[in-house]
């Protein structure tokens, strides 16, 4: 496993591509960038963005790598580099009340560096240390997803099948936030 894990961050690192802060957050405040298509009108690209092309993918800040599956047609395979800052005193003493996030189809993630907090479908929050992964199933709702020190970053590569015209990621609408 050592190989594998060295493996996965000789591959993330050279991108310097990332999704900051904590899932919540960047789902709220997700980076855009704008594209023009091929009738020259101007579309702004994230990870909420639906109705994307494999190729449009590659283009969302944060992924590393997107490409249509010719195996498994009508689903695409999007590697996402995850970089998490240290939580501050304020995350720690309040932490977001009701965050979340859900994908149309599965999603693996390592961690590569540091320590992450992690809660998904009802299960308890469980710590996942670099060289460790979890998995979620399409449509399990992830709850918890921090940077588990306050000194210390931390980072995962997050590795997602996503049906053709879906979102990578959609924000859990039933929470109300203050």
């Amino acid at each position: 496993m050592p190989h594998t894990a060295l493996g996965t961050r000789n591959f993330a690192r050279p991108f310097g591509l990332f999704v900051a802060c904590a899932t919540a957050v960047c789902v709220t405040a997700a980076t855009t960038m704008s594209v023009a298509d091929e009738k020259s009108t101007s579309r702004n690209l994230s990870v909420i963005t639906s109705g994307l092309t494999a190729k449009e993918f590659a283009k969302v800040p944060g992924v590393t790598f997107a490409q249509a599956l010719a195996d498994v047609p009508g689903k695409n395979l999007v590697i996402v580099a995850l970089e998490f800052p240290p939580k501050r005193q304020k995350e720690v003493d309040t932490p977001e009340q009701c965050p979340g996030h859900r994908h149309p189809g599965s999603a693996y993630v390592y961690v590569t560096k540091g320590t992450m907090r992690q809660g998904v479908a009802g299960k308890p929050v469980q710590l996942v240390h670099a060289g460790e992964g979890f998995f979620e199933a399409p449509g399990d709702l992830h709850t918890v997803s921090e940077n588990a020190s306050t000194t210390e970053p931390a980072a995962a590569i997050a590795i997602h099948i996503v049906p053709d015209g879906a979102p990578i990621l959609t924000p859990n609408d039933s929470c109300k936030h203050p």
